[in-house]
């Protein structure tokens, strides 16, 4: 690894007419490789849809390549920056510049759009990129590293195999920039390593993201969006939601909207080609574990599912809230569902926990909306859907502390991969020397003026 970085480091980086091919030539491949694509991760997930790996992994993909396609052109060009009056009349511009060898480290729940994703913008900005994939999902992980020599030369776009302890040195190499999307606790870790080169990291990471349901939004309408975001590959989704507030008097009305919808869309769930299993059994185990401890009656399984690394969608109700189900981000098919009275207590449940990557709300109150927004902080904010946020063009994705640390997609991701080099141009009437040594008493003067 260290021979291949130091490589790269030496090359140029990549000119404008270049990146252009390699993502049309890119696009080209994930079309070609799509169903193949939905093959690997079906066999390193036992199970998984491949509708919602042709949505989730390859269309996302597709669309984030042809907006780049479309705004790369602008986003290279130098912008003018007005120099201060007093410098009059030189020039400053800020440039678009390359951060070098960019290491994009991914997770196993979306296995091929958490590497593409953020490949397509080191791509955009001139970058050379080592890529880590996860080792849990080792096919997937095969199929790209082919995938990609087909596209690039290993001097552009190098694939790195191998379990966490290559993931650690991975991390630990000095490179110019690493995108790093997992879990809190591994985030950390690489956040150590890189701090010994100082390196730059965007940590897309997760948490524990709420849903808030105005106690005037139609039950529902709400549950709908709920349940179909949630059991999305069984929950293995860091943008799933991950508990619900409501108001105790709606309770029973929600388990019960959920409890149809998820029937409606999911029946049968052992044998429905439409869930997806979990990953693999320790993620199993621990997600059965998380239910240890809570009384049968305040947990509703929606199905039955008896063997295998299926899990049937759970139903959690009033957990108590030193439970590990609710310390701990869930990722997997349980839903604890909380009652909390009245906005302002709602509210305050979540402003005392970690920053989440983002906050569900289900209102058509412009003034509740407003509040929310205003007074919550968190990566996004979602409103009456759940899941789409990530799918939107352009729109920056990312969390805030616990959640994460930067962002990228479109323009943002672009911006997250380049240094903004500003420069100064100096014109050749240069009046720089009134307020240079030697201080006579004509530039005292003068500086007395300038500092009214």
């Amino acid at each position: 690894m260290k021979r291949q970085l130091k490589t790269m480091q030496a090359l140029p980086p990549l000119a404008l007419a270049t990146r252009i091919q390699r993502l049309k030539a890119l696009a080209r491949a994930i079309r070609h490789h799509q169903q193949q694509v939905a093959e690997a991760i079906n066999r390193d997930f036992s199970h998984r849809s491949t509708e919602e790996s042709l949505l989730a992994e390859i269309m996302v993909c597709l669309e984030e390549i042809k907006h780049t396609q479309r705004h790369l052109k602008q986003w290279v060009r130098s912008r003018r920056w007005h120099a201060d009056w007093k410098f009059f009349p030189s020039k400053c511009a800020i440039t678009p510049q390359p951060k070098g060898v960019v290491g994009i480290m991914a997770p196993w729940n979306y296995p091929f759009n958490l590497v593409m994703e953020p490949l397509v913008a080191a791509i955009a900005a001139g970058n050379r990129v080592m890529v880590k994939p996860s080792e849990i999902t080792g096919h997937t992980a095969a199929l790209i590293k082919t995938m990609l020599a087909e596209v690039f030369a290993d001097d552009e776009v190098h694939v790195v195999l191998g379990d966490a302890t290559v993931a650690n040195a991975f991390s630990a190499l000095p490179l110019d920039h690493i995108l790093f999307t997992g879990s809190t606790q591994v985030g950390k870790i690489i956040m150590r390593n890189a701090s010994d080169n100082l390196t730059p990291v965007t940590l897309e990471l997760g948490g524990k993201s709420p849903v808030l349901i105005d106690h005037k939004y139609p039950i529902k309408r709400a549950a709908k969006a709920i349940a179909q975001g949630k059991w999305f590959n069984a929950g293995q989704t860091c943008l799933a939601p991950d508990y619900v507030l409501i108001d105790a008097a709606r309770m029973e009305a929600l388990v019960e909207a959920i409890s149809q919808v998820t029937t409606a869309s999911y029946p049968n769930p052992a044998d429905n080609r439409d869930y997806s299993c979990v990953v693999n059994p320790h993620h199993h185990q621990r997600l059965q574990q998380l239910l240890d401890g809570i009384p049968n009656e305040q947990i509703h399984h929606l199905g039955t599912v008896t063997e295998g690394q299926k899990m049937a969608p759970t139903l959690v109700l009033n957990p108590p809230l030193d439970h590990p189900i609710m310390r701990q981000e869930i990722f997997g098919p349980i839903l604890p569902i909380i009652t909390c009275e009245g906005l302002a207590e709602q509210l305050a449940f979540i402003n005392q926990r970690d920053r989440p990557l983002t906050l569900y709300l289900f209102s058509n109150r412009q003034a509740v909306i407003k509040q929310v927004r205003d007074q919550t902080h968190s990566g996004s904010l979602t409103v009456n859907e759940t899941l789409v946020q990530f799918a939107q063009q352009g729109l920056p994705f990312g969390g805030i502390g616990a959640s994460g640390m930067g962002s990228y997609h479109g323009y943002q991701g672009f911006l997250a991969m380049s240094h903004m080099k500003s420069t100064y141009y100096q014109s050749r009437l240069n009046l720089n020397g009134l307020v240079r040594a030697p201080y006579t008493r004509l530039k005292q003067s003068f500086i007395q003026l300038l500092n009214r």
